[in-house]
This record gives structure tokens, C-alpha cells and sequence, in this order.
């Protein structure tokens, strides 16, 4: 005779307390792990990106997990210091570059001079006009300029600077990061089904919330990543055949600032047209300004449509307030943050209307 399986939980006080205390204890673990948050999060969604070379490993090479995990790790360990280095050694140089030019803006180019004079020529007349007792000089324009800019790049390069500095906090985060995501990456299927059990909605509605949180934050991580080399190639191309120093530095610095939507890589690239246009190279600085409007800084619309999944594409305006308020909440990290929670709502929308509304009778 075979023995009927035990069930638990029919009672519906003990299905209650059970929560309770599953709720209770929950909190108290994300009280404790606050400072390590964006670690464990960027884990899990790293060890999401991988899964396909984890899976290649594994099923194709017939590697075991341990060995497929470890190797994939070490992949990430290995491209995320090249890539930290790189942008630190990156900024810095670039904002000195910047610096040492702006400092040493002269004007005994005839052509710009004239430019310069007849704007400002302009200016004055229209004062005259409106009996403004003010009258503008070359001389006071480029050295505003020169300690604007002076001003605002020494604030940049102190921002890297601290960015870039050595902290306690920092390597226990990285070592948390690249411990979880050793350990997720082989049991990341296991994860997602666990979600899906313990998540009170039908299968469906769980799969398209987590498909579509992932695959956003996915989005956000390894497209972008892509987007911003190809940003950083084409800007290096352009630079190269105008003969710019220190292509190698704008490029890396060019990529960072890609992830700023609509702004991004202009950030970067117009104040160098604009260094050349003051320092009497005017062809170089249209040039380069021009391909800066029109191919550089739109070529990440052509790659948005093949990288992104279809499913999780915002439009330039909504990316546009979930990034930049995700900035401003969580900083660095909104970049992933605001995009997922935008994505959340859009879905929760999706779901009313496909499947609430109807259950519903609601037409």
C-alpha cells in the first residue's frame, strides 16, 4: 500500500504566520545586506548575461559546472578591471588634455579673431540700441571661457579622482559581486523557478515580469555596452583623420558618457570642436561637430532597434526620465535601476489590460 504524501500548510492561521515570518525575516536580511545591494542585484543580472556562455561550457565542452562557473567568473573579473582602469586612466587624462588646451587659448589667429569680434561687435551694437551701458571685449569672453571651463573640469577631475580612489567598502562590494555571481551562475534556472513558485500569480503573469525585468536590465548592462564601443569607434575614426592627440583616451572617455541618453557623447566631443573652433582650426571643429550631431551621436538609434528586445523598448523620452531620475535617486546605479522600474510599471499596464480587464469582464 503506498504511503499518501503529507501535505502542509492546509490550515489557513499557518499559512498566515508562515508569511509573517517569512515577511519579517525578509526584512530584516535586505536591513542587513543594505550596503551590498547593488553588488548582489549587478550579480544576478551579470550571472543572467552569461548564462548562454556558462550553458555553452557546460552542455557543448561538457565543463563542469564548477569549472564552467569559475571560468566565466574569471571572464567577468577580467573584463570588468580593464574596463575600470581603462575609463579611470581615461578621464583623467582627457580632462587634463582639456585643461592644458583651454588654458592656453590665444588669440592672435586672425580668423577666429574676426569671428569672435564681429559676434561680439554684434552684441555691443544691439546694447547701444537698448541703452545698456555695457560694452563686451574679446578678452573678457575668452577668459570667462577659459575659467569656466577651467572650473568645471577641475570639478570633474576631482569627481574621478575620488571615484577612482581605494576604499575598504569598495573591495568588499567587488568581492561580494564576484563571489555571488560564482555562485548564481550555475544555479540561476534554479533561482528563477523558485521565484515563480513563491510569487502569488499565475505563471504567465511571473514569467513576462521576470523576462521583462531581466531582459532590461540586460538591455541596460550589455547593450549599451555595445552601443557605446561602436560610439567610442566611430568618434575615433573621425578624430584620427583630423589628426586629434590622444585618440585613445577620448574614445575610452566618449564610451563612458554614451550612456547619458541624448547628451551622452556630445558631452565630450562638442567641447573638443569647440577647442578647435577658439583655436583658430574652424573646418576641424564643424567637422567634428557635425558628425557629432548627425552620425556619432545618433548611431545608438540604429543599434537600439537590433540590441534591445522589442519587448522592453521605451521610447527616447520615457529612457530619458527613467534614466536621469534614476540618477538622481540612486546615481550611478539609476542607469540600471530607473529603466527596470519603468519597465515594471509599463508591464503592470500590459497585464491590466491584457489580463486583468478581461477576467474582469471589463471591456
Amino acid at each position: 500500500m503506498v504511503a499518501k504524501s503529507k501535505k502542509f500548510f492546509q490550515q489557513k492561521h499557518s499559512t498566515l504566520i508562515f508569511t509573517i515570518l517569512a515577511l519579517i525575516t525578509l526584512g530584516f536580511v535586505l536591513v542587513i545586506a543594505k550596503p551590498y545591494l547593488n553588488a548582489i542585484i549587478l550579480a544576478v543580472i551579470v550571472a543572467y548575461i552569461v548564462q548562454p556562455i556558462y550553458k555553452f561550457l557546460t552542455q557543448r565542452l561538457k565543463t563542469k559546472k564548477v569549472n564552467a562557473s569559475l571560468l566565466s567568473t574569471a571572464l567577468i573579473i577580467l573584463l570588468t578591471l580593464i574596463i575600470g582602469i581603462a575609463l579611470g586612466i581615461a578621464a583623467v587624462n582627457i580632462v587634463l588634455l582639456i585643461s592644458e588646451q583651454v588654458n592656453n587659448l590665444q588669440l592672435d589667429n586672425s580668423t577666429t579673431t574676426a569671428y569672435l569680434q564681429d559676434g561680439i561687435d554684434w552684441i555691443n551694437l544691439q546694447m547701444y540700441k537698448l541703452n545698456i551701458p555695457i560694452v563686451i571685449t574679446i578678452r573678457e569672453v575668452i577668459d570667462n571661457l577659459r575659467s569656466s571651463l577651467t572650473g568645471l573640469l577641475d570639478n570633474v577631475l576631482a569627481t574621478v579622482t575620488s571615484i577612482s580612489s581605494f576604499s575598504v567598502d569598495a573591495f568588499f562590494n567587488l568581492m561580494i559581486f564576484y563571489g555571488l555571481t560564482f555562485v548564481i551562475i550555475p544555479n540561476f534556472d534554479e533561482i528563477v523557478a523558485f521565484v515563480k513558485k513563491a510569487l502569488p500569480f499565475e505563471e504567465e503573469i511571473t514569467t513576462l515580469y521576470i523576462k521583462r525585468s531581466l531582459e532590461t536590465a540586460k538591455a541596460m548592462v550589455w547593450g549599451m555596452l555595445i552601443i557605446a564601443l561602436a560610439q567610442s569607434v566611430l568618434a575615433g575614426l573621425v578624430l584620427y583623420s583630423l589628426g586629434t592627440p590622444y585618440i585613445l583616451l577620448i574614445m575610452l572617455l566618449v564610451a563612458l558618457f554614451s550612456f547619458i541618453p541624448l547628451l551622452g557623447t556630445g558631452i565630450v566631443i562638442l567641447p573638443i570642436a569647440g577647442v578647435y573652433i577658439l583655436s583658430g582650426q574652424i573646418l576641424k571643429g564643424l567637422i567634428l561637430a557635425i558628425f557629432q550631431i548627425i552620425l556619432i551621436g545618433n548611431i545608438d538609434t540604429v543599434l537600439r532597434v537590433k540590441l534591445i528586445p522589442k519587448d522592453v523598448r521605451m521610447s527616447i523620452f520615457v529612457s530619458f526620465i527613467a534614466i536621469f531620475g534614476g540618477l538622481s535617486i540612486w546615481g550611478i546605479w539609476g542607469l540600471i535601476y530607473g529603466p527596470v522600474i519603468f519597465m515594471l510599471l509599463l508591464t503592470t499596464i500590459e497585464v491590466i489590460n491584457k489580463y486583468y480587464f478581461p477576467s474582469r469582464g471589463i471591456k
